[in-house]
Formats: structure tokens, sequence, C-alpha cells
């Protein structure tokens, strides 16, 4: 009994061995700093001026995405040149946690609200990605309030509020 055990080792040794050895052979591998590359440089976007919409202004909403426990705090900031400031922090019991901080451009066009991201907490994006591209149905904007439908299968309703210039997410 005592051979066979001694036996099982070392051919379990010599397996372990042998395999540490194949890997220290062969092609190397990038260090994973290296084998991710950056984003290629988004291109120009150029933002598209909507002095007169009644969507320019500061929007601040709160909802409970599908499968998140928590609350979604955002904050929207659209602007008469066409450009967009959009902040995210999440909300867990009394916890609470920045997420993302997006500028980009905005858009509206046949009742299709568009953000368009350029910077990510800001890092330049890749603007080919279509993550970096919100579209919403607009449901209808009033003076105050903003109510508009994800652009998905089962989209949610997000109801925004209007803020006043200068407005922050609450901490």
């Amino acid at each position: 009994m005592y051979a066979y055990v001694s036996f099982a080792r070392a051919v379990g040794g010599a397996v372990v061995v042998a395999g540490m050895l194949a890997g220290c052979s062969g092609a190397k591998r990038q260090p994973a700093a290296q084998a991710q590359q950056a984003p290629p440089a988004s291109t120009e976007v150029v933002c598209t001026p909507s002095p007169g919409s009644p969507l320019v202004g500061t929007w601040y909403s709160v909802s409970r995405p599908q499968g998140f426990a928590g609350e979604l705090q955002t904050l929207t900031v659209l602007a008469a040149d066409g450009s967009m400031t959009y902040e995210t922090q999440m909300k867990v019991g009394k916890r609470i946690r920045p997420a993302l901080r997006e500028t980009g451009c905005w858009s509206v066009a046949d009742g299709v609200y568009v953000l368009q991201t350029t910077r990510s907490n800001g890092v330049p994006v890749d603007i080919e990605d279509p993550i970096y591209q919100t579209r919403y149905q607009l449901v209808k904007a009033e003076a105050a309030r903003l109510t508009l439908r994800e652009m998905k299968p089962k989209g949610q309703q997000i109801v925004a509020r209007r803020m006043k210039p200068g407005y922050r997410l609450p901490q």
C-alpha cells in the first residue's frame, strides 16, 4: 500500500512539474495591462444646438432598474448648445455609491431623445460602440416634469423633475 501511495505522489508530482514546464515554453503571453488596449480616440462629435427646446435644463430622476435591489439616481444637464452631462449614483439601503459621470451631446428628433456619450469618467470613449448611445421615447415634456421610456424590450418608464441650475446629486 505504501508503495502505491508513493508511486501516486511521484506521478502526481511529475504531472505538476510537467504542466509548469509546459507553461514556461511556447508563446509568451502579454501582461494584462498590455493585452488591453485603450479605446480608440473618439472622432470629434459636434453637438447640435437646441436653444428653444423645452428639454434644456437640469433633470433629476430616481428609478429602480429591473434586477437591482436599490435606487438609481440620475442627474442630467442638457445645455442649449446640445452638450450634456450625465451623472448617476446607486443607493442601496443607506449606502450611496457613485457610478458614472459622462459628457457628450443630446438631441431630440421624431419623439426620440438620444444621449451620445463622448467621455465617461473623464476618459474618451469609442463613439461607435452602441453602449455609449442611449435612446428614449419622449413620452411627455412638461415645464417641471419629463417622462421617458427606454427604447428596449420591456423598457422602463422614467420620470425626471426639473431642478434649479447647479443642483447636485444628494450625498
